[in-house]
Formats: C-alpha cells, structure tokens, sequence
C-alpha cells in the first residue's frame, strides 16, 4: 500500500462528481484525515491518500452541482484547506442530460457559490462541445452567447473542450446524431467563444492542447500559476503523467472512482451506464474509506 506524504494536489473528480454525489463523505473522510483509492485499471492495487491539511496543498473540484458540498465548505475554511472548482454548466437540452437540475438552477447555484467564494476560485467550463443536428453552430452561438452573460457575474474564466468518443460513450452519442466537426466548422466554433468571451469580459481557455484558435489559450485545468495567485503556492510545473498527451496539469492525486456518477449525461466517458452507477450510489455509505 502507498501512502502519499508530500504536499500533493487532490483532484476530486475527473472521475466522478464528488461535490453533487459525494459531499457528505468527502467532508467525513477530510476530518478522519485520509481516503482510500482503488486502480481504476486494477481495483485490487489500493492507495491510501493524506487528506491532513497540511499534507494538501489545495483541493480542486471538479462539478456540476456544488450545492450539496457548500454547508461544509466552512469547515474547510476552518481546517486551512485552499480550494477551488472546476464548475460544468452547458445549458444542454434535458436529453442530453437528464440528472441535471435546470440550466437556470444551474446557473443560480454557480452565482452563489461564486458569491461565497469569490469569482477568481470558480472556472466556468462549456464542456464538452457537442455538435449534433439540434446542437449545430447557431445552437452554440446562442446558447454560449447566453451563458457567459449570466456567468460572467460570478467566473473570471471559461474553459472549453470539445467531445471526444470512448468506448463507455460511442453508442449514447451516435444515438444523438453526434458528427465530429470539420476544420471550418472548429474554427468557426472557436473564433465565436472567443469573441463572446471576450465581450462578457471572461478570460477563454482550452483544455489542454486541444482547441487553441484565435484569442484562445493553452490552458491548464490544474494550473500552477492559478495555484499561485490564489494562494501563494509554489509548486513544481511539472506535467501529470496519468493524464493525456493532450493534457497540460500538473500532477495531482485523484480520489474518485468511475461508474460512481449520477448525472446520466450521454457524452460521459466516466461513467457508463447509468444504471448500475445509480445502484452504486445507492449503496455508497458515507463511513466508507473509499468510494
């Protein structure tokens, strides 16, 4: 069994939503000081992981739903734990995501939690980008256009990423009509969320190397430099060897598990079938060591 010691990253989840499923045991394993981790690709390999704050040097979320995990967001405050979030909203039709709460909740709960915590400490993602006969460009344009209206108030910066296929999502999304947009329809699509970013006053990214356009940066998701500047971290640059060539974070330990989310959403590469994802959170208990 491993044990991380050093002044590590957690990122919790890329693999599910902790914030909107798994609050109440994120804070209960935060005040016993540790959680457990199964290999996504060998459950049997288990890693115990330093929750103590002062082995954490911050703790990124990333969500969809933040209202669950906002009552204990105090107590992380008292316990000295820098944090900030990764935070979804698409504004998609139901169908495309059928465990949301509506897009005006959505957004409602994003302005909040951005009102507690400040706009600096919540990045808007529009991601991922998904074109279909319904989710064509004017579709993007409007409902983009719309977004980052509303969510300028409460974000500094918006992150985008296009939909890629996997094995858990090719079916879900050739059920939707998805195609994978041309050269020109890319370009087309960058160069509007640029422009409408940049005219709601919010600083655009991609996700990595991916989508990088005019007026559209590299960017990184877990970033050294945002750490920095919200808290006065240094902290090596070096790129997290568990994620994509693709991928620009720097390195952090996951404490998620897949197949644990209950959002549904048909792009999901995380979570696969929802069924079986709803009777693990069913029978998820809050005492547990590890998801």
């Amino acid at each position: 069994m491993l044990f991380e010691r050093d002044h590590h990253i957690v990122s919790a989840s890329r693999r599910t939503d902790i914030p909107a499923f798994y609050a109440e045991w994120f804070a209960q394993r935060i005040r016993e000081g540790y959680c457990r981790v199964a290999n996504p690709f060998n459950p049997s390999k288990i890693r115990e992981v330093s929750l103590r704050p002062e082995d954490v040097a911050a703790v990124v979320f990333w969500t969809r739903n933040t209202r669950p995990l906002r009552p204990f967001l105090a107590e992380m405050d008292d316990r000295g734990y820098n944090y900030y979030f990764l935070y979804t909203i698409t504004g998609y039709p139901k169908h495309y995501e059928p465990g949301m709460p509506s897009s005006d909740e959505c957004i409602d709960e994003f302005l909040t939690l951005a009102g507690r915590i400040g706009p600096e400490k919540v990045i808007w993602r529009y991601d991922p980008v998904v074109l279909t006969p319904e989710l064509d460009t004017d579709y993007h344009r409007r409902n983009f256009t719309k977004l980052s209206r509303r969510l300028s108030e409460g974000t500094k910066s918006v992150v985008i990423n296009f939909v890629k296929m996997y094995r858990h999502n090719r079916a879900a999304l050739s059920d939707c009509g998805y195609t994978e947009p041309s050269a020109s329809e890319s370009d087309i699509l960058v160069s509007m969320f640029a422009e409408t970013a940049s005219s709601a006053g919010v600083v655009i990214q991609s996700c990595g190397r991916r989508e990088c356009g005019t007026g559209i940066e590299e960017g990184k998701c877990i970033d050294e430099k945002r750490l920095r500047d919200l808290f006065g971290l240094e902290l090596q640059a070096r790129k997290d060897p568990g994620q994509s060539k693709e991928c620009r974070c720097i390195g952090s330990v996951d404490i998620g598990r897949y197949g644990t989310c209950c959002h549904g959403c048909r792009y999901c590469y995380a979570s696969g079938r929802t069924p079986r994802a709803t009777r693990r959170y069913a029978m998820h208990n809050c005492s547990n060591e590890m998801l």
